[in-house]
């Protein structure tokens, strides 16, 4: 029987009509000024040179962008919305629209979500929240730094951040439970915030401890020839993105979720039990793998795919076919797939060009020193990544970059370093994958995550970016 598509299309539409008429006041509204900004900035004409696409692309992103932002619907219906307009209006080819749906990423958050559903169903991850965080049980603030330096810890065996969480969001949440804080407490928040927020920005003063200073360094080689080792980047990133902004996150954590005295640890002791044992065994060859993964070749998300099927699989995992597919699952992953699909949407379609070249007039940098070229590249980078999420900033920032190095007379080198620091800014959940998968994870609604990620925007603004490039400038890197 063939398919019938106009009525199908008519039914789709009628559906939509039917849920935006059921939103708010202000949810309507803002579907409203998200339609009339993107109109607005597609009917802009480009400059000379520049392809129409490239207005459309801004347009789409930007609305896309406030409704994330607002969650004026729920962020995976406003993934859907860009895909469709996107492809619709000719703005990107299909390969760019889809791209991030062919990632390893997204194959990382996939196998992650089963890896974490079976360390929390079995009782690993309340094992090991009983046995390793009993001795910071003595206060909260101590909890919260326990769970800061295990991360942190963490990051430098596992470089996939989806990895660590798949591995550390069960064992806080047990370790939330156990303590007290049930969810929806300012307790759990908490924790789950310095799991997966904290671990994030701390993480990025660790070369390839995430895919976003990878990006940024593998794009400065790319474009400029430039390379950093190791321990050339520790040195320079570790002392203030590192282990200053690891006291600001503690800071801010404990003062905005503010939480009693965590419970006694309870006289009975957890065991492994023969689930728990067989989780633990899968987890332990994941870390392995992930771990020497320069030496098998074998791409991080395939490792994460591969441990999930094992924990499907009868009779070695605990969990049900069932439990790899479910409506919250593939809704998840759509707009994941469309938050790193939108980098690959601004560069073919012009975008990104545009945006590079008008942010470079913008810094207003011709005649300024190096220490102002610094500083305008790490503002312009926050600013942007707001905008463009990450995936769409790095290749923009990185290429601004350059143009700003040159009029300043900042170095290459330090100016693509630049961007790390800048990018540690993080204002809004969703412009990191990983960020808005390990909340949903967590069971953290993102209302209460934009709030708490704004004001550690704004103090790693006014405290952290001033503060590392003194640090850079005390030890040479910016003139």
């Amino acid at each position: 029987m063939p398919i019938d598509l106009p009525k199908l299309a008519t039914q789709a539409g009628k559906h939509w009509v039917e849920n935006i008429r059921k939103l708010g006041p202000w949810r309507q509204a803002t579907l409203v000024a998200a339609a009339v900004l993107a109109l607005a900035i597609a009917m802009v004409p480009p400059p000379a040179g520049t392809p129409a696409t490239a207005m459309t692309a801004l347009g789409l992103a930007a609305a896309t962008v406030l409704l994330w932002a607002t969650v004026a619907i729920q962020q995976p219906y406003t993934a859907i919305l860009f895909l469709t307009a996107t492809w619709l209006s000719g703005t990107a080819s299909l390969a760019a629209t889809t791209s991030g749906f062919f990632s390893s990423t997204l194959l990382l958050v996939f196998g992650g979500l089963l890896i974490g559903l079976a360390a929390e169903r079995s009782g690993f991850g309340a094992f090991i929240a009983q046995k390793f965080f009993g001795r910071f049980r003595t206060s909260y603030g101590q909890l919260v730094l326990g769970v800061l330096v295990g991360t942190t810890l963490l990051s430098f065996f596992v470089p996939a951040n989806m990895g660590r969480l798949a591995i550390t969001i069960p064992i806080v949440l047990a370790l939330a439970d156990d303590a007290g804080y049930p969810r929806g407490s300012a307790g759990h928040y908490g924790l789950v915030m310095v799991t997966v927020v904290g671990n994030f920005t701390v993480a990025l003063a660790i070369l390839p401890a995430n895919l976003l200073n990878i990006m940024v360094v593998g794009t400065g080689e790319s474009l400029y020839g430039i390379r950093f080792s190791y321990l050339e980047y520790l040195y320079l990133c570790a002392p203030v993105l590192g282990l200053a902004k690891a006291a600001l996150v503690w800071w801010v954590v404990t003062r905005w979720f503010p939480a009693p005295q965590p419970k006694a640890e309870p006289e009975k002791k957890l065991t492994l039990g023969p689930d728990a044992r067989r989780v633990a065994i899968i987890l332990a060859i994941t870390i392995a793998l992930w771990s020497t993964d320069v030496i098998h070749g074998i791409r991080p998300g395939v490792v994460a795919v591969l441990s999930g099927l094992a924990c499907l699989t009868p009779r070695l995992g605990v969990l049900k076919p069932a439990d790899a597919i479910d409506g919250k699952k593939i809704l998840l992953l759509t707009w994941i797939g469309t938050v790193l699909s939108l980098g690959a949407v601004l560069t073919e379609s012009g975008a990104s060009s545009l945006v590079s070249h008008a942010l470079s007039e913008l810094a207003g940098v011709t005649g300024q020193s190096p220490f102002y070229g610094h500083l305008a590249i790490a503002y312009l980078a926050a600013a942007l990544t707001a905008i463009a999420t990450i995936g769409g900033a790095v290749p923009v920032m990185v290429a601004a970059a350059g143009d700003i190095a040159e009029a300043t007379g900042l170095p290459m080198k330090s100016a693509v370093l630049s961007v790390t620091s800048g990018m540690s800014v993080l204002a809004l959940p969703f412009v990191a994958a990983p960020i808005a998968v390990g909340l949903t994870m967590g069971r953290v609604p993102m209302a209460v995550a934009t709030r708490f990620m704004l004001v550690l925007a704004a103090a790693t603004c006014l405290v952290i970016v001033p503060l590392n490039a003194l640090w850079w400038r005390l030890v040479g890197v910016v003139p």
